[in-house]
Order: structure tokens, then sequence, then C-alpha cells
């Protein structure tokens, strides 16, 4: 009886592990950059073009590509749920059509991922859109405080007491009279 049992689950938990790896193996998303996509279809991007990868094997699956847009190329529909445009790589370009709302930032954008199929005619059909916008915030090199002379107000990077009050918030901003005192962590050499 409890063979059997065993058994039976067994089974069912075999089932379920080879409904899932088919599933999953159907549902994967390949991710590539334009000029990964080109190569791993074996395609030359500069001679043959896009309209080469619509007999490939990876049409035959869902993609996710990065690249720049060209702006040269961007055709917006009437309705604005449709737009047209190539995502370059260093060595070609894919023609995109991507159905769906655009992002605000997707003018303002380094690199665009778009997910999709590619079609009959090599170009990716797309319904997702994922946008990389540039970054507002500069990396600073090693060493150097964010204003010239450090603090806004003329203090040193590490001489901020008093900007901020007692902990408690009994005094205003700037007020010393309630700031913790500075506590001494030096050492002396006695002895």
């Amino acid at each position: 009886m409890q063979a059997r049992y065993i058994l039976g689950v067994g089974l069912i938990l075999g089932a379920l592990m080879v409904a899932s790896v088919v599933t999953y193996s159907r549902e994967a998303v390949a991710y590539y950059t334009v000029d990964e996509l080109y190569e791993k279809a074996g395609v030359d991007a500069v001679d043959q073009g896009p309209l080469a990868l619509a007999g490939s094997p990876l049409s035959e699956r869902p993609l996710q590509v990065r690249g720049e847009v060209d702006y040269t190329t961007v055709d917006r529909g009437e309705d604005g749920l449709q737009m047209k445009f190539h995502l370059t790589g260093k060595n070609g370009h894919v023609p995109v059509v991507y159905q769906g709302l655009v992002p605000d930032t997707f003018d303002q954008a380094e690199s665009v991922t778009v997910g999709g199929r590619l079609d009959a005619d090599g170009a990716l059909a797309a319904d997702e859109l994922f946008v990389q916008c540039p970054s507002k915030y500069e990396a600073m090199p090693p060493g150097l405080d964010a204003v010239e002379g450090g603090h806004p107000d003329g203090k040193s990077s590490g001489d901020y007491s008093g900007d901020y009050g007692a902990l408690d918030g009994a005094s205003a901003p700037g007020d010393d009279a309630g700031a913790p005192s500075p506590v001494d962590l030096s050492t002396s050499d006695e002895g």
C-alpha cells in the first residue's frame, strides 16, 4: 500500500516537472544586443541586412533586443499606439514596429530594449518597450566635494555641527543651543 502511494506521488511530481520544463522552454525569452542578434542568427548585418533575420531560427521564439534608437527613423502612428523605428548596434540595425503606449522618456533614452518576435520582413514586432534614461547624477571623482570648497555654506565636508539642531526638533535649524556636544575621540599617550 505504501509503495503505491510513493509511486503515485512520484508520478505526479514527475509530470509536474515535465510540464514546468516544457512551459519554461516555450516561454523563455532570449536577450540580445543588436549585434549579438545578427551573430546568433549567423547573418552578416552589413551585407545581408535585417531581411535575412526573417528566416533564422530566432524568428520562432520571443526575443528582447537592446540597442540605440536611430531617431531619424522614428515614425509615430496617428493614434499614438504604434511606432516604427530602427534599433541600431555597432554593425547593423533592426527595424522595430512597436504596438503599445510609448514611455514619456523615450525621446531622451540612451538605449532601448524591445520585446517581441521577428516577423516575415525581419522586423521586430514588439509589444514591450523598456527605456534606459540618462543618469541625472554624474559620478564624482574621488577626493572632490560636490561644491568647490566643500559645503555650500563654506564649511569643510566634515563640519556639519549645528546644521540640523537638536535631534528632538526643539530648536530651529542652525541653532546650536540644542545640538549635542562634540565627543573627543582622540586618544592620549599617557604613560
